[in-house]
């Protein structure tokens, strides 16, 4: 997800000083005009605005709180922004590292596909220091068509998790409906076309019709990261004495998603594990065998 909206910020202008753990990633963005760091710490002590995009909890506490990382180097009242989607525990403590190096720190965690960070149609969902988040709305507008202010602490971490769990619950319904559709009879496309013009039709259904239909997993976002999020949502229930049944359903069959060899593929194959589940291809062979 970085990667896109790091190309986005520089077409739209702003010098990007970049930085990644495999500095490989970093020679596209370099070759359009950015500038490449050696480490967080670096990249800090020269911007006004840091974003980081990493893949989980422990990562962002790596490259904020390390002897190399972010705030080792961040100017007094400069702005961190991290949009990745972590634990409130670790933004938690962020967030106290950043107000001792009088740093302001702002969650703005988004919704979206690594397309739609290409496209700067991103749902951006932020808390944290709200004259730090207005200042910075500008740039927030080139990576997000909708963009929500939901309080000055964690609420935007919770508020991901919230998304989260209704889109895997939904693409697990959505995997089991179509099979169940299958075994009658039903064609896959005939099934999304008329859910789609149906009651239940939802963006994130849409967005999802043309790749199920074509069988194309290839990941806008895999089924590694949403188990790792529906852990965090988890995790936190069990904090806050929620039950959440479904949520911890799909989180196990996204376990099994991923012991089947799918964890690198979009998490729309839950659709394939819900059609294996369901001996597909025996239900198939005793098809071709009586037709």
């Amino acid at each position: 997800m970085g990667r896109p909206m790091s190309k986005r910020l520089v077409e739209a202008g702003y010098p990007l000083i970049v930085y990644n753990r495999t500095k490989e990633k970093t020679a596209e963005l370099v070759s359009l005009g950015a500038k490449a760091a050696e480490t967080p710490k670096e990249l800090a002590g020269q911007s006004a605005v840091v974003f980081t995009m990493i893949s989980d909890s422990a990562a962002l506490e790596t490259v904020t709180l390390s002897p190399d990382g972010a705030l080792a180097g961040a100017k007094p009242s400069s702005v961190l922004i991290d949009m990745s989607t972590v634990s409130a525990e670790a933004s938690a403590r962020v967030a106290e590292a950043a107000r001792g190096k009088l740093v302001r720190f702002v969650r703005a965690p988004v919704s979206g596909s690594t397309m739609m960070a290409a496209a700067g149609t991103l749902a951006i969902i932020a808390s944290g220091d709200q004259d730090a988040y207005e200042e910075c709305l500008p740039i927030l507008k080139v990576l997000g068509q909708k963009i929500f202010y939901m309080g000055k602490g964690e609420e935007a971490r919770y508020m991901k998790l919230v998304l989260n769990m209704m889109i895997g619950v939904t693409c697990q319904v959505m995997a089991e409906a179509l099979v169940f559709g299958e075994r009658a009879g039903l064609a896959p496309d005939k099934m999304l076309e008329v859910i789609n013009n149906s009651a239940i039709a939802s963006p994130f259904i849409g967005y999802k019709t043309k790749p199920l239909i074509s069988r194309d997993f290839t990941p806008a976002f895999t089924v590694k990261m949403t188990e790792k999020d529906f852990n965090l949502a988890l995790s936190q229930a069990k904090n806050m004495s929620i039950p959440i049944p479904l949520a911890a359903f799909v989180h196990q069959m996204l376990i099994a998603a991923r012991a089947t060899g799918k964890g690198d593929l979009d998490f729309s194959s839950l659709y394939l594990l819900a059609e294996e589940l369901a001996g597909k291809d025996k239900w198939e062979k005793h098809f071709r065998k009586t037709s």
